[in-house]
């Protein structure tokens, strides 16, 4: 088997179907198969995966188990050579995926390798990060990063860069070779969603692995497709990126991280406390100001 595509699925049954369905059209030229991963979902994914798609491999959790874990079960249960770690909310298409498989077959010190996502109209999403700094954190919590580069954190990517280039970390959709996570070990499960890929392509880094960006590879990417406006998102890549660091950093890294958070978190919080006395506004404020308080306590926690 020369692929393995790994889905994680909660909850988002339209997305993964037409995921699935570009597969299907893309018509890849080497063999494949498909492993999804669903985490309780209750909206009939299960019962859609049957009707339509009866040669995917699906693994079923009983509850949400996170992306990380759920992307694990996929590995576990594939045998490809590469495995492509793909979010449900995207469409692929072939001149990309094979673009990635063939570039692996010739470079066998790249461990893994990833592209750009596009947003559904077709201007870029994203394209690579490089591995967290301070100056990225402050520039995050600031938002100041946004107004800098649009595309923040990520590099801006596109027509400016005409080769293969070995980068920190390829953003979702990039495909691992298998021999690296062997060597390296699978996803590190402590993280739920969110720099999980980071992670593990931070620990490819220091075993000798590379991660390689192709800008010829692209990827149409949904995004957010399991959040509801004023949901946990920010908690969730908060204590992410506070793993992250608690992991790989030093204690002066971790400290002025966890104060930008912490600051960032006050901030929003006085706005949304204010948003929560308007009538529009009142729901969505008032999980929002939930979330906040629960990013402030992981400031302090977070062990």
């Amino acid at each position: 088997m020369d692929l393995s595509i790994a889905l994680v699925n909660w909850n988002n049954r339209d997305y993964l179907r037409q995921c699935l369905e570009s597969i299907e059209t893309a018509k890849l030229s080497f063999t494949y198969e498909i492993v999804v991963t669903d985490n309780g979902s209750t909206d009939s994914s299960q019962q859609m995966l049957a009707e339509h798609f009866p040669n995917v491999k699906i693994v079923q959790n009983e509850g949400n188990v996170g992306v990380a874990r759920g992307n694990n079960q996929c590995i576990q249960n594939s045998t490809g050579r590469y495995v492509y770690i793909l979010n449900n909310d995207t469409l692929i298409n072939r001149p990309s995926v094979e673009a990635m498989v063939r570039f692996l077959d010739n470079h066998p010190e790249a461990g893994a390798v990833g592209g750009n996502l596009l947003n559904p109209d077709g201007t870029l999403q994203s394209s690579f990060c490089r591995f967290p700094t301070l100056r990225e954190e402050s520039l995050l919590v600031s938002h100041i990063g946004r107004w800098l580069n649009p595309y923040f954190p990520s590099h801006n990517g596109g027509p400016g860069l005409l080769s293969a280039r070995w980068i920190g970390s390829a953003r979702p959709a990039s495909s691992v070779r298998r021999e690296a996570i062997e060597g390296i070990g699978l996803i590190d499960e402590e993280y739920f969603i969110y720099s999980d890929e980071t992670d593990w392509q931070y620990r490819l880094w220091r075993a000798g692995w590379k991660v390689y960006y192709l800008p010829e590879v692209t990827t149409i990417h949904y995004g957010g497709g399991s959040f509801k406006p004023g949901d946990k998102r920010y908690t969730l890549v908060y204590r992410g990126r506070m793993l992250f660091a608690r992991k790989h950093y030093g204690p002066v890294y971790r400290l002025v991280q966890r104060f930008l958070f912490a600051v960032a978190a006050l901030g929003r919080l006085a706005v949304w406390e204010v948003l929560c006395l308007t009538l529009r506004w009142r729901s969505v404020a008032q999980r929002q100001v939930g979330s906040d308080w629960e990013t402030l306590k992981l400031c302090f926690h977070l062990r």
